[in-house]
């Protein structure tokens, strides 16, 4: 028998763990639980990969897809007039690095568009700012790396899907010098370069020689970690 548990906005969510095998037993069962809320705004099921085929099922019955991870894919249903759907993620955080070491900036070229740039890539899920960016320079230069500051956010429209992209460049410090390139697929080539020669470079584009310059003309200006109590578990603030 499908379980369901409340949200704090007046919506119902199936427990997908108690999904039944058979598409028939599903489609009677979610028919009866769609009668059964009457004081409801919305009913949300979440269908993995192997329970693909319940996908139509639910669409005959006026539901709608909301968003999808690799593994599953999210549809809901309007149980009242005035339900208001929630947004779906509409945009991709990506983090990138301002390393500093005597003088010299650490820059790599990936094998997808010329010139150099700032290390740095997308944020996985429940990954907070500080490790993504700790992981990506890793990834992609060896360099260890310490977060210090956030220095600038970009707001880009239009990316790879059609959704936004949030682009937010952090100071870092390196705790190590040698260039060892782990992610080789991606990276071409990764190197220290004086902070001069970066910026008379005419492949690095406007934003990366800006947001460095920015960095270093005002290295005073910038959002720190702070260490509040927050009220979930897993987040970061920074001011």
């Amino acid at each position: 028998m499908i379980k369901t548990f409340d949200d704090k906005y007046d919506g119902t969510i199936v427990d997908n763990t108690t999904l039944p095998q058979r598409k028939d037993v599903f489609k009677k069962e979610i028919e009866l639980l769609i009668e059964s809320l009457k004081n409801k705004k919305l009913l949300w099921v979440k269908i993995p990969t192997k329970k693909a085929d319940f996908i139509p099922i639910l669409t005959n019955l006026d539901f709608e897809f909301h968003h999808c991870d690799g593994n599953n894919v999210m549809l809901v249903r309007k149980l009242a007039q005035d339900a208001i759907t929630p947004t779906s993620k509409n945009y991709i955080i990506g983090v990138g690095a301002i390393v500093f070491d005597e003088g010299q900036l650490l820059v790599v070229k990936d094998r997808f568009s010329i010139g150099y740039k700032l290390p740095g890539g997308y944020i996985d899920n429940s990954e907070l700012i500080k490790n993504a960016l700790k992981r990506e320079v890793y990834e992609e230069t060896g360099i260890s790396i310490e977060f210090e500051s956030i220095v600038s956010i970009g707001h880009f429209i239009n990316g790879q899907f059609g959704e936004s992209n949030l682009y937010i460049v952090c100071t870092a410090k390196a705790f190590t010098k040698e260039i060892i390139i782990n992610d080789s697929s991606e990276i071409a080539e990764a190197r220290w370069i004086d902070f001069e020669d970066f910026f008379n470079l005419e492949d690095v584009n406007t934003y990366n020689k800006s947001v460095v310059k920015a960095a270093i003309d005002n290295r005073d200006l910038k959002l720190t970690d702070q260490p509040i109590k927050l009220r979930v578990s897993s987040g970061e603030v920074f001011f």
